[in-house]
């Protein structure tokens, strides 16, 4: 391979947009025979569940199927370009217990397959293999000699603790593979398991029937928030093209409603912690702080902790900022959603005097303990119904009976938080009334797409069995705080909530817990909207020219640990002014720029070069 090559990919994305061709008159309509080039061909002929089917061409025009056959086996199927069968289904996944899925394939330019795929049996791991079909006699039979057929034979790619998933294959010009996927694993533990995108390079070592790691798993994307469903391409100059989706730039936006009860006195000090920074009250433990946390990753969190009756707690310390944002304890809801105007980002702690039961708004004023300071499960109704009322009405639009409602942000993804340690109506033994405000509320989030995160502090089996109906569903285990809810979906009232019910440490003692719980409160703020990013690789010029002082050779990771506690990619152009290469030649790029969740991307490159992208 040339070690100077001119670059001449042109990376464009291209949006088919058919109202382009509104002005166009067409005088009939096209029937499905016009268009049509063959008549359907079926595949497979058997009784089994054969999904995820994947598909690539050869140079011949053949035809080459990989699928999961009841999401356990890998099977793989050759036909002409005439449809007929020259290899039928044949096992390619070695013999045991497997559960394959997601498979993708590539076939390279001698006409080799190259398969990748994700085996769910245990902990995740990708496997990779290698085809050769003209090592079959392709008389139509399954594959005769699988040990001579299969070249690569299920090669581990990536087996760690944590998850992975989502693989996908390209080939170069040398007809080596390289593969990406998400992954829940990465060194450090820095990103709450947050999945996160990975590459490899193998070369195929012909004589020996192996293929060898040229670039060991590389992080790609070392920051904060969830990034999945990779695709990969590869242009003529040996260019790699990846393309994912990625919550950075998402928005999220949480309502806390909170028990304002002496007892929540601590829980009231660390929500403030968990929010916007500093030590545990309950821990001692130090946490950055979501806000600014997830800032530095450009995702925005919209916040207002409501106090239930209308009594402040928490003032000062880590709740300074949160009470001079809310009006000092002066201001109830907002008129106005966050976001709206660059930099309006917070609502503080805010009183919440008016609340929902039974269809009717209800005045509450601080009671120390009882209705006006615990009704944490008419203050969900109320958040909820703020955004979808019994109308139907949606957003700005709606309007519960109460005098004040909540404006939600109309493009983030919305969370309500109760905070209670008490029964949901009164705080009192539970009884109907505590039963039905959590019908209400799961039913009121249900239909306005809120999903309802409950923390519990508390020990009472009471509370939080009325926690978990919230979030899943009711479903008449009253006290049973443990057992996951069946919601089966076939009325609002069985319909799950989208939501998870958490404990929330309220003493020293519970420090793990508390760790447990900042976890969770991260990947609720994280795993908001999607956009869609790129990054291209020039993985020849790390192999050819690694810079000395990078200490990289042959087979490490293309990103590397530094400091021991940060990671570093090694970012710069195909060839710096000293002579040497570098892999990460266009860093993460976001292509997608909107309010929308955008997911699932593919990635195509064309004869001239340009980029195509699809989600």
């Amino acid at each position: 391979m040339e070690t100077m090559k001119i670059r001449n990919s042109i990376t464009m994305v291209l949006i088919m947009l058919m109202s382009t061709f509104a002005a166009i008159e067409i005088s009939n309509t096209a029937q499905g025979s016009a268009i049509v080039l063959t008549d359907a061909i079926q595949v497979t002929e058997d009784t089994h569940d054969n999904r995820m089917v994947a598909i690539a061409a050869d140079s011949a025009g053949n035809t080459h199927f990989v699928w999961s056959q009841n999401t356990q086996h890998l099977y793989y199927k050759m036909l002409n370009n005439r449809g007929q069968t020259l290899i039928d289904d044949t096992q390619i996944s070695n013999p045991g217990s497997h559960r394959a899925w997601h498979p993708d394939i590539a076939v390279d330019h001698d006409d080799r397959v190259h398969i990748v795929w994700v085996d769910k049996s245990g902990t995740h791991e990708i496997l990779y293999t290698l085809l050769d079909p003209s090592e079959d006699n392709q008389d139509g039979s399954a594959a005769d000699a699988l040990g001579i057929f299969s070249v690569v034979d299920d090669k581990r790619v990536a087996y760690n603790s944590q998850n992975r998933d989502w693989p996908a294959i390209a080939v170069d010009s040398q007809n080596n593979p390289h593969i990406v996927w998400e992954d829940s694993y990465e060194e450090l533990g820095k990103f709450y398991q947050q999945p996160q995108i990975f590459y490899t390079m193998f070369e195929i070592e012909d004589a020996t029937r192996t293929a060898e790691v040229a670039i060991g798993n590389t992080l790609i994307t070392p920051i904060i928030g969830y990034k999945e469903h990779p695709d990969i391409a590869i242009d003529a100059d040996d260019f790699v093209q990846i393309v994912w989706d990625d919550t950075r730039g998402g928005k999220v936006e949480m309502v806390i409603p909170v028990d304002t009860s002496g007892s929540m006195n601590s829980a009231w000090a660390d929500m403030c912690t968990v929010f916007y920074g500093g030590s545990f009250f309950s821990g001692g433990s130090y946490f950055p702080g979501l806000k600014p946390m997830l800032l530095t990753a450009n995702m925005t969190v919209y916040e207002t902790l409501y106090a239930i009756g209308g009594d402040m707690p928490v003032t000062t310390g880590n709740c300074a900022s949160a009470y001079s944002a809310g009006g000092n304890g002066n201001e109830g809801p907002r008129t106005t959603p966050l976001g709206i105007t660059p930099g309006d980002d917070s609502g503080g702690m805010r009183k919440l005097n008016n609340i929902m039961f039974n269809g009717n708004s209800i005045s509450i004023t601080s009671d120390g303990g009882g209705l006006g300071s615990e009704a944490w499960g008419p203050s969900s109704t109320w958040a909820c119904l703020s955004w979808r009322d019994s109308q139907g009405r949606l957003g700005n639009l709606a309007d519960p009976p109460t005098p004040t409602d909540h404006r939600w942000n109309p493009n983030a993804t919305r969370i309500i938080i109760p905070v209670s340690d008490e029964n949901a109506y009164d705080g009192n033994n539970q009884d109907p009334q505590d039963i039905q405000s959590i019908e209400e509320a799961h039913d009121a989030c249900v239909l306005a797409e809120v999903s309802p995160v409950p923390l519990w502090v508390s020990s009472s089996a009471s509370v939080g069995g009325e926690m978990r109906d919230l979030a899943e569903c009711p479903t008449g285990l009253i006290g049973n705080p443990t057992s996951p809810r069946i919601c089966p979906g076939t009325t609002i009232r069985s319909t799950h909530a989208g939501g998870g019910m958490f404990s929330f440490p309220a003493s020293s003692s519970t420090a793990g817990a508390m760790q447990d719980l900042v976890n969770e409160m991260v990947k609720l703020s994280t795993n908001n909207s999607r956009e869609i990013y790129m990054t291209v690789l020039d993985p020849y010029s790390l192999l050819e020219r690694p810079s000395p002082e990078s200490g990289w050779v042959k087979g490490d990771p293309g990103t590397k640990v530094v400091a021991g506690n940060s990671y570093q990619e090694d970012i710069g152009p195909s060839q710096d002014a000293l002579g040497y290469g570098h892999l990460v030649v266009v860093n993460d790029t976001r292509i997608t720029l909107q309010d929308a969740y955008s997911l699932h991307p593919s990635i195509a490159i064309d004869t001239s070069g340009n980029t195509h992208l699809a989600w």
